[in-house]
């Protein structure tokens, strides 16, 4: 179901938006642009959000690897690289 019109968002979006870390109106304004253009979405947004805040997230099972599979060691990250040597910034104001 779509709930905000003008930027064609749908529960499944802001669902989506919620498990990725998103717990305010602003979060879904800046992720999916809600409430920007006329804003009459923004009491049905808020409503929805509490509600799919208030619903514990689904637990993955992910988290285990498969018995088949072979865990190996990753090799170490490089080392890293030397900063470049600090040079004087150099810019021109127009007044």
């Amino acid at each position: 179901m779509y709930l905000c019109i003008c930027k064609s968002v749908s529960d499944r979006q802001i669902r989506e938006a919620v498990e990725l870390g998103a717990r305010t109106i602003g979060d879904l304004s800046v992720r999916l642009g809600i409430g920007v253009e006329c804003g009459k979405c923004i009491d049905s947004v808020r409503e929805f959000l509490d509600v799919c805040l208030a619903t514990p997230l689904p637990a993955t099972t992910d988290s285990a690897p498969p018995s088949s599979v072979a865990v190996t060691a990753s090799p170490p990250p490089p080392a890293a690289a030397k900063p470049a040597p600090a040079q004087a910034a150099w810019f021109a104001v127009d007044l």
